[in-house]
């Protein structure tokens, strides 16, 4: 599988392996499972956070621990890209993202530590701002995230559901301070795209702002999330109402008339901004490879 450069010295295949589910819905040995056979086919990169999955009943750590039991089992550990996220960690056991841990200087460090142990490894190669925190200050949190990227425990920074200013008024205090700055950039993209209203809340979907700011700093990957919108290019209908639009209808008219569907809007996505990731979340071995298969990279 075609691979795409994240940072100076990350290589990652251009589909990842989304492992939201791993240890709640999908269990461990199907995980495992699921891992395997995703290396088998030629993945190297695997995306999850420290949040997966608070929602289907766990505690935050579920997907990460499984990945690192994993690797541990496997000793496959060099062979992989391992991506996580923090920042979006629910802080009570109430439901949504109202209350979450957020990006301040402590918090950042204590879960970097965190996420350290559950994976059971020695660095985080690609560590993703799960979602912005305007209520502390982006000096304090870059400046944060170059102190781990000194330490060797952290080699490449990123960032999700950001908007493109916010992006840039990170990269100018960077260039001023002489800091790292975001290699990657984790967004809700597709072939077809929510309406301007649509409220997505917590997820952000890129946007024209995003796309030319991805076009104007190519050192910037996107890595794309919910890039099959959950089977719609398995539908002749539009399924989600956020997305219910006239171009819309005409684009999936379009891609219905492909001979398979899915891995042509798998490879629209990872050929934009000069070579972008997808991530693919399943919990079928056959699903997979299907896509893997399927796919012309």
């Amino acid at each position: 599988m075609d691979k795409i450069e994240i940072g100076n010295d990350l290589k990652v295949s251009k589909i990842g392996l989304g492992t939201i589910n791993f240890g709640t819905k999908l269990d461990t040995n199907a995980a495992h499972l699921l891992l395997s056979k995703y290396v088998e086919l030629g993945g190297n990169f695997l995306d999850t956070a420290n949040n997966y999955a608070v929602w289907n009943g766990g505690d935050g750590g579920e997907s990460e621990r499984t990945i690192g039991e994993w690797l541990k089992q496997t000793k496959r550990r060099e062979e992989m890209v391992i991506a996580t996220k923090l920042g979006a960690l629910a802080t009570t056991k109430e439901k949504g993202f109202s209350k979450v841990e957020g990006l301040k200087r402590d918090v950042l460090l204590r879960s970097v530590e965190r996420s350290l142990k559950n994976l059971q490894t020695d660095r985080i190669d690609l560590l993703y701002l799960h979602i912005d925190d305007f209520s502390v200050s982006q000096k304090e949190v870059m400046g944060t995230l170059a102190d781990l990227v000194r330490q060797g425990v952290v080699k490449e920074i990123g960032c999700s559901n950001f908007f493109a200013w916010r992006v840039e008024h990170a990269r100018l205090i960077c260039q001023e301070k002489g800091w790292p700055f975001f290699s990657a950039i984790q967004q809700r993209y597709s072939f077809l795209s929510p309406s301007a209203t649509a409220d997505l809340y917590p997820q952000v979907a890129l946007n024209r702002d995003m796309a030319s700011y991805l076009e104007n700093y190519p050192q910037l990957k996107l890595v794309a999330y919910s890039p099959l919108l959950k089977g719609q290019y398995n539908a002749d209908q539009i399924l989600d109402p956020a997305y219910d639009s006239l171009e819309n209808r005409e684009r999936l008219n379009f891609v219905r008339k492909q001979s398979k569907p899915n891995s042509w809007v798998l490879k629209h996505i990872t050929d934009q901004f000069g070579g972008s990731a997808a991530l693919v979340t399943t919990s079928s071995i056959k699903h997979l490879k299907e896509i893997m298969e399927d796919t012309d990279f």
